[in-house]
């Protein structure tokens, strides 16, 4: 760990920063904080636990979902809960170029319209009732 320890003991800082990520040139929110070092070191005990490879060190994520740093090639990848990679940036300096301030926001009020057979029915029969 001793080439990477620089970003592994200041990837903690990143959660003052950074809301989101581009991952597969998609802006994804950053739900949850980077770890901070006693984490990571933590998270070395528990990799085979969780079925991660053990040249891998998890920084970021809940052990479903992670992003780790490959000690051997200094890629950083971002694994799902089966451990298929979703996403791989070359570097340390890719990754930090992926970080966004940007925050994501959800319309929480969005209405979606569904036609439905049934409620088509239901108002010609109000319809019809009010003509009689």
């Amino acid at each position: 760990m001793n080439d990477y320890s620089k970003f592994l003991h200041e990837v903690e800082s990143f959660n003052e920063k950074y809301a989101s990520i581009y991952v597969n040139c998609e802006l994804e929110p950053l739900v949850m904080p980077f770890w901070s070092w006693q984490e990571i070191e933590k998270g070395l005990s528990q990799r085979a636990e969780w079925e991660v490879d053990a040249s891998l060190t998890p920084f970021y994520g809940d052990w479903h979902d992670l992003f780790c740093l490959n000690e051997k090639t200094g890629e950083i990848v971002a694994l799902d809960d089966n451990r298929q990679e979703l996403c791989k940036w070359a570097s340390i300096k890719d990754f930090m170029s992926s970080l966004s301030v940007q925050e994501i926001k959800y319309d929480e009020e969005a209405e979606v319209e569904v036609e439905s057979p049934a409620a088509d029915l239901i108002e010609r029969t109000i319809a019809l009732k009010k003509k009689h």
